[in-house]
């Protein structure tokens, strides 16, 4: 039986996380059901009750030392784990991990990461260092794989894939309609407005987004805001919440990855500065309209034929509103040419995967 040590950014909360791992942990399975997996988890016992997996304390040195000694294959897997822009230790956690890792001569698969922004040139030789000897490298978008190329990392070593969170299926909006009534008035025969927010280091965003809000109340419909990485974005929500005169249903909870995915489903247009919060949209076949604060946003929006209406810093409420609108006026278009697009994503993922299980065997 093989053993896989998954490393990731698990455990904190954050919902598009948890969804990279529901999903790597499914695709896994899929491709042996005797597989042994652990994870290396911030909160390890909400891990394993969510995901019925063996979990261990990623914090703990120790451990997780001891972990991949006993294991057969690293996966490092999904999301934006070697970046700079939100701190700049985080990158060397994980370079830890892969260090450890060859250290002990373990197979070391990079699964559908995203890279960078990494600034520091130790941090870009280390990249290198790590990478030219890890068993293979996936990469989400092909911006990821530039900025590992100019790295030094061999281009022939990285492979193209997408999102782990691109392989869901729709899973229907009764959950979700259900949810939003328990929250808030939620009138079904209006049209539903979504906002995944994310707080701005440089301005506060609640006042754009009362704003935005503002316009699209003048037209009666329903507006949720849904909170993504919850401990962040939740405080943001409350301040729009008390700032804005009009009924909203704010997700003030957390919820599992097939709640979050029937809301976002159940919604009409997504407005979304999450990536996670835009890939479930498309996935659900929800028209979204993209603001940005990071390249992987660009990215993930560019390979859906979308642009991103503005960026976080520089919110346009005018520009936003139009472009919900012309969402929603185009919106049987827009999902048809998210089907087919989200599709392509799959192919890419499913091409991938199946040479990883190869690897595995």
């Amino acid at each position: 039986m093989k053993k896989l040590v998954i490393s990731g950014y698990h455990g904190f909360g954050n919902i598009g996380d948890e969804a990279i791992l529901k999903a790597m942990l499914s695709e896994f399975k899929k491709m042996d059901k005797e597989i042994d997996l652990t994870v290396l988890s911030q909160k390890p016992e909400e891990t394993k009750k969510n995901f019925s997996v063996n979990a261990v304390d990623r914090s703990s040195i120790f451990k997780v030392i001891k972990t991949i000694f006993n294991s057969d294959i690293l996966i490092s897997g999904g999301g934006s784990l070697l970046q700079e822009s939100t701190g700049r230790l985080s990158i060397y956690y994980y370079l830890f991990i892969y260090f450890v890792a060859m250290i002990f001569r373990k197979k070391t698969i990079i699964f559908s990461h995203g890279i960078g922004p990494i600034y520091r040139k130790r941090s870009k030789w280390l990249v290198k260092f790590v990478f030219n000897r890890a068993s293979c490298i996936s990469v989400r978008d092909k911006y990821s794989k530039e900025e590992l190329i100019s790295y030094g990392v061999k281009p022939d070593k990285i492979d193209v894939t997408a999102d782990p969170v691109i392989s869901f299926k729709k899973f229907g909006t009764d959950k979700g309609k259900t949810l939003f009534d328990l929250y808030g008035k939620y009138d079904p025969t209006l049209e539903t407005i979504g906002f995944a927010v994310k707080a701005s280091r440089k301005t506060d965003v609640e006042h754009d987004f009362v704003k935005i809000i503002d316009q699209l109340k003048e037209k009666p419909c329903n507006i949720v805001l849904i909170p993504f990485h919850y401990s962040e974005d939740l405080s943001l929500i409350e301040k729009i919440v008390k700032l804005s005169k009009h009924d909203i249903i704010s997700i003030n909870e957390k919820h599992v990855v097939e709640e979050v995915f029937s809301m976002i489903e159940s919604m009409d247009v997504l407005v979304g500065v999450r990536l996670h919060a835009l890939i479930f949209a498309a996935v659900s076949e929800t028209p979204l309209v993209g603001i940005t604060y990071d390249p992987k946003i660009d990215a993930f929006l560019d390979s859906i034929q979308e642009k991103a209406i503005c960026e976080i810093d520089a919110i346009d409420d005018s520009k936003v509103v139009e472009g919900i609108r012309h969402h929603l006026d185009h919106k049987v278009m827009i999902k048809d040419r998210l089907k087919m697009d989200v599709f392509k994503h799959k192919v890419l993922l499913t091409k991938y995967n199946s040479g990883i299980e190869k690897m595995i065997d």
